[in-house]
């Protein structure tokens, strides 16, 4: 796993307090790295990451343009459940993220180049919910296997002919079709008669 970009100085690692001063770290320049699990993050159980997620996060604290800035990595594995086949898989997060943290929501749209702008209080930034977060917008719209790793096999394609010969169903089904029904078609009448 590579560091982020433009920090090189003292690196904590472990898992000792969630909570750290973002302003001392980006002074420091500071790195830090954390193993986490699903055990430890609700929304991403929620979310579907099963027992056997387990990834590393490394925060890269700085400073840009007067405001914290971090430079963020998770790697490791999710355990999700298959959508196709309904098995549980393995799938690899590899997700880098760059954020800087903003006292107001009136301080969202500025600007910082590539940086995404979060609301939080430096002096307390919680590594654990940001770790999350970023996990949960990584994560796939469709968990599923890929194509030839997943015990459900794609439902083959209908031979040319098929499609043809259905086609020429359809214009007879049309003639058949029911009535559209009206639920309140005969409302009206129903109230003149009152």
């Amino acid at each position: 796993m590579s560091r982020p970009q433009g920090v090189n100085k003292g690196v904590k690692t472990g898992s000792a307090g969630n909570t750290v001063d973002a302003t001392i770290c980006a002074h420091a320049g500071t790195t830090i790295e954390r193993r986490y699990t699903a055990a430890e993050m609700q929304r991403l159980r929620e979310a579907g990451a099963q027992d056997g997620t387990a990834f590393t996060a490394i925060f890269g604290f700085s400073q840009l343009e007067g405001r914290v800035a971090i430079d963020g990595e998770l790697e490791g594995v999710v355990v999700l459940t298959c959508q196709r086949c309904m098995r549980p898989f393995e799938w690899q997060l590899q997700e880098q993220f760059q954020v800087v943290l903003v006292r107001t929501e009136a301080d969202l749209e500025q600007e910082s180049a590539n940086y995404e702008a979060i609301v939080a209080d430096p002096a307390h930034v919680d590594l654990l919910t940001l770790t999350e977060d970023q996990a949960l917008l990584a994560l796939p719209l469709v968990p599923k296997h890929e194509a030839d790793d997943c015990d459900v096999a794609e439902a083959p394609a209908a031979p040319e002919d098929a499609r043809t010969a259905t086609q020429g169903t359809t214009d007879a089904k049309v003639e058949d079709k029911p009535t559209t029904q009206r639920p309140f078609g005969n409302l009206r009448d129903l109230m003149r008669g009152q």
